[in-house]
């Protein structure tokens, strides 16, 4: 990497650019006289868009390739949406950089959770979202969908289902939250980890990108991720197995995780809390797992995965 440019690799659907594009824009402003240069790289949670999610037996498909780039020095950062990061990262590559926030939600399009009559089918890739609406309505039925988010309205809007649940913050970033029917508040439908936040990755050894990567950091939602990815850590738990979890910085300075585990179905759910000084974020999310753990999480998501 020259004194002032920066490689930054990025899976190619339209709201991994739209995120690539907001990451560059923010280098940018930071370093007047940084050239910032966009790799598109296709994962294979991109090129095999018919398989579920489960199905693939690894965690990491829409980040593992990305990640390679910066292995193979064809990039110099990379990208991620941080609900797709595993919580362990290949050797050599840190996660130096979290942007901030966007909205937590879910959120549903085609219709509002009341007004689906009993039967309707609501269409999800998520085990997460399944057990979660499951519970909240046991009566409706889930459906499985893959693609991006275009794709997955142009489902929707075939009749493939009367309602798809995705990220809200996904509906936002693409300018379609006119299709929004209803945001899910956080009380009820815990959001995934990371859900959310974009991540900047780099090489453990560039000092100098790490450097620049970390002159944008939010130090309030790096705070908020580790509690969570320390949570799903000792879970041992992927990013489509039935877990949710929500930190923030409060305004009184303090931290707050809640979490939870479900049974697939949504008949059981596993939930705790906790509260830490940000700095103390990982140690949080680490207790409040053990906590859980105790009470029988591990059971459900050793159900949860077969």
């Amino acid at each position: 990497m020259s004194a002032a440019s920066l490689r930054l690799a990025t899976r190619g659907s339209p709201l991994a650019l739209w995120q690539a594009e907001t990451a560059a824009r923010v280098l940018r402003a930071a370093f007047a006289d940084l050239e910032v240069t966009l790799v598109t790289v296709r994962s294979g949670g991109d090129a095999d868009t018919h398989t579920p999610l489960a199905a693939f037996g690894r965690t990491g498909i829409f980040t593992a390739e990305v990640d390679r780039t910066l292995l193979q020095g064809d990039a110099d950062a990379a990208v991620h949406s941080l609900k797709d990061m595993t919580t362990t990262l290949e050797a050599g590559i840190v996660l130096a950089a979290v942007l901030p926030r966007g909205p937590v939600e879910d959120a549903l399009a085609g219709a509002a959770l009341a007004d689906l009559s009993a039967g309707a089918r609501v269409a999800t890739g998520s085990a997460r979202r399944r057990a979660m609406l499951l519970r909240a309505r046991p009566d409706l039925a889930c459906v499985a969908i893959r693609g991006n988010v275009g794709t997955r309205l142009a489902k929707l809007d075939a009749g493939e289902a009367e309602a798809l649940l995705v990220a809200r913050a996904g509906l936002v970033r693409l300018g379609l939250e006119q299709r929004i029917a209803e945001v899910l508040d956080t009380e009820r439908f815990l959001p995934a980890v990371g859900q959310g936040a974009i991540g900047l990755t780099c090489r453990a050894d560039d000092g100098e990108t790490l450097e620049r990567l970390r002159a944008v950091c939010d130090s309030a939602t790096r705070a908020a991720v580790e509690a969570e990815r320390a949570f799903l850590a000792v879970l041992r738990g992927g990013c489509n197995v039935p877990v949710g979890a929500h930190a923030r910085v409060e305004p009184d300075g303090g931290l707050h995780l809640t979490a939870q585990v479900l049974a697939r179905d949504g008949s059981r759910t596993l939930a705790g809390e906790r509260r830490a000084a940000p700095d103390e974020a990982a140690a949080a999310g680490r207790a409040l797992a053990e906590e859980l753990l105790g009470r029988g999480a591990a059971e459900l998501l050793a159900e949860a995965r077969r």
